[in-house]
């Protein structure tokens, strides 16, 4: 009974102060019985935060999150201020048992920061958009200091919606050229120098839409870029729908394609499995459908309506999805988080090599929670990045801490 009460002391400090932070998971603790006495609880290893600011009139809204040498946590996302409807680039630095260290605001012209922190050495990188004139910057933080340095700023992709890495070095960005009214797929340096930029038609204005999603006044759309073997790829608008559009990495020019019928059809994640196997799932205005495993075509012409999958009702209506290979209790499984309809964002874990279900997690209790990212731990657990609003008002980030018990329950481990 001592050790519950320690914990209770320690995870529940009021009164919130500045990043203050709300700790739910210990309610659930209490109510076990308390005549378990060898049970030990590290908070390293099992934590939920909410990250407060006494300051209401600030939105903070999370996108990224990686961890760190010193095994603490890196936290990208956006703020939003009054001066501009864009997100402002924001991060905060936790330690291992996600206490708060520091956060850093850096130059107001660091706007919408994509998904997607990548390590390089002593840093990590992201990519943004320039709040003026809409060109695509790559920043790099020191997760030890806070500071900020750029690597490469690139004004004539402008509207930079998404980013991937790429094996051996260097990213492909996907943008929007406003005035040819066309998207843009690019292959970059390591130094976000461009190798090739081409454009891919459209054959309507579309940047309406790309701000409204940009701001969070319609759905958000899931603008998603990656590679598949010798080709690149590109979720986004083309030919009138919205489609998932592969091209030749050597040069950028169409291979195959994926057509959607719009932007209330397409697909909403997706992640390569092996070879050309795809984890994916896929919205149809407002139903969700995920399928764990599908065998893409980089040649072929496809539409949206072939992934046939698992029907999810629970789900948002507006879900979002983060798709992620992960290998636990001896297993290679592919992990789903996305949010349900109740406030509470869910994990699905299914087996990489059949696509069957191995088991479901949900996070977050007692006000609404939405999904933003995930990633497994050096101690073998994950980490969950989400948002949620204080008072049902104020958008603040959590952080929820799954042990490595927790991820090998979670994908059906002995």
């Amino acid at each position: 009974m001592n050790l519950l009460i320690k914990i209770f002391n320690r995870y529940f400090p009021f009164p919130l102060n500045w990043l203050g932070r709300l700790n739910f998971f210990a309610i659930a603790l209490l109510t076990v019985a308390c005549d378990i006495p060898d049970n030990q609880v590290e908070p390293q290893d099992v934590f939920t935060k909410v990250y407060n600011n006494d300051n209401y009139t600030d939105a903070f809204f999370p996108i990224s999150i990686a961890q760190t040498a010193d095994s603490g946590y890196l936290v990208l996302g956006g703020k939003k201020v009054s001066d501009t409807q864009f997100l402002n680039v924001y991060l905060i630095k936790v330690d291992s048992e996600g206490e708060f260290e520091w956060e850093q605001t850096p130059s107001e012209n660091y706007s919408n920061p994509l998904s997607g922190l990548v390590s390089s050495g002593t840093n990590f990188q992201f990519f943004c958009m320039d709040k003026l004139n809409l060109g695509t910057y790559l920043v790099q933080v020191n997760d030890v200091t806070g500071s900020f340095s750029e690597v490469g700023y690139l004004p004539a992709l402008q509207y930079p919606l998404a980013a991937a890495p790429l094996n051996g070095g260097g990213f492909v960005v996907q943008g929007y050229n406003r005035e040819d009214q066309k998207t843009v797929l690019a292959k970059l340096n390591s130094n976000a120098v461009a190798v090739w930029q081409e454009e891919y038609d459209t054959f309507e204005d579309v940047e309406e839409d790309i701000i409204k999603h940009l701001i969070g006044t319609s759905r958000p759309l899931p603008f998603i870029t990656g590679s598949v073997g010798n080709s690149y790829f590109f979720n986004g608008f083309y030919n009138y729908s919205f489609s998932m559009v592969f091209v030749k990495a050597a040069d950028g020019s169409q291979t195959g394609v994926i057509n959607g019928p719009g932007v209330e059809d397409a697909i909403s994640g997706a992640t390569q499995l092996i070879g050309s196997e795809f984890a994916m799932a896929r919205y149809s205005f407002l139903d969700n459908k995920i399928t764990p495993k599908y065998q893409l075509d980089v040649n072929g012409i496809e539409v949206t309506g072939d992934l046939d999958g698992f029907q999810f009702d629970e789900l948002s209506q507006q879900a979002k999805f983060q798709i992620k290979k992960v290998n636990a209790a001896g297993k290679s499984s592919v992990i789903y988080g996305t949010e349900t309809k109740t406030g509470q964002i869910l994990l699905l874990a299914y087996d990489l090599a059949n696509g069957s279900l191995l088991g479901s997690r949900y996070l977050g209790f007692g006000q609404p929670y939405q999904m933003a990212d995930f990633a497994t731990t050096k101690d073998g657990g994950l980490v969950v990045l989400g948002s949620t609003f204080i008072s049902g008002r104020f958008p603040r980030m959590a952080l929820f801490k799954l042990s490595k018990t927790d991820l090998e329950m979670l994908v059906g481990g002995n």
